[in-house]
């Protein structure tokens, strides 16, 4: 699945910088999820409206990570009611990919503001510093240096 929008980069004079789109837009059916046994997670990473320069990076997880990660994004809560500002909400996010025999969950993450974890047609969840901590093994810098704490 390819990102969805394009805005302005300050960061790169104006340029062009492709960033992701929510997908939790719409009637839910349930929480975002990720099938038990996944075999491997592929990571697109998505740049913040800042980063220069604007490029999204590609990295890979074992049958181990993929299982720690969809763990975390079954566990995640689901976020309060009510309505929130997300001030610090530059675009910075990933999609992961969880493999499961020929088949793919996506769940999207955004990384900057109201963290979140959503997926076509399900709920959103609250990203937690547990899934954050499990994710920066596999993250490139610099998305690297906003989920290790």
């Amino acid at each position: 699945m390819a990102p969805s929008a394009t805005v302005q980069s300050p960061a790169e004079g104006g340029r062009v910088c492709v960033t992701g789109r929510t997908s939790s837009e719409g009637k839910s059916h349930g929480l975002v999820t990720v099938g038990g046994h996944p075999t491997a997670v592929v990571a697109v990473w998505l740049p913040s409206l800042e980063q220069s320069p604007c490029r999204t990076a590609l990295t890979r997880g074992d049958a181990s990570t993929a299982r720690r990660l969809a763990k975390d994004v079954r566990k995640a809560p689901k976020p309060p009611s009510g309505t929130f500002n997300c001030p610090n909400d530059n675009g910075r996010g990933a999609r992961l990919y969880f493999a499961h025999d020929g088949t793919a969950d996506l769940v999207e993450l955004r990384l900057a503001g109201c963290r979140g974890v959503s997926a076509p047609g399900r709920g959103t969840r609250t990203l937690t510093d547990r899934l954050a901590r499990d994710l920066a093994p596999i993250a490139p810098s610099p998305w690297h240096d906003g989920l290790a704490h």
